[in-house]
């Protein structure tokens, strides 16, 4: 009885706290960097809500992305196979440009936004 009033308090408590980032008006922002022909930086916070699910997009350019936050993106494309990117703070992850005619979305799964420094390298050189 007691873990089902526990599990049911940590289930409200998320739920609450997602409704209240909702309420304060916080959505999955990109925030630009810099960009030149080399580079294009951006930052991504992600908030955890079925709501924030960054819609379908594609990478035309391989990427690295820096974690500054501990998290789980669901990430799910147009063919419906989904995988699951672990993302450790400080750790930084090499993704290669997305399959010609594949789009993704990308779910935060955790109970808490996930920040991500995004550095993707342009072609041009």
């Amino acid at each position: 009885m007691m873990k089902k009033i526990n599990l049911f308090k940590l289930l409200m408590i998320f739920v609450l706290g997602t409704s209240a980032l909702q309420a304060a008006g916080l959505s999955t922002q990109r925030i630009e960097q810099l960009s030149n022909a080399r580079v294009t930086v951006w930052k991504t916070i992600i908030y955890p809500s079925s709501k924030q699910v960054l819609p379908m997009h594609r990478h035309d350019n391989d990427r690295v992305l820096v974690a500054l936050t501990d998290g789980t993106l669901k990430i799910t494309n147009n063919k419906g196979k989904v995988h699951y990117l672990k993302l450790k703070k400080g750790k930084s992850y090499y993704l290669t440009k997305d399959a010609p005619n594949e789009l993704h979305n990308d779910e935060n799964v955790t109970n808490h936004p996930i920040q991500v420094m995004v550095i993707q390298l342009n072609d041009k050189a």
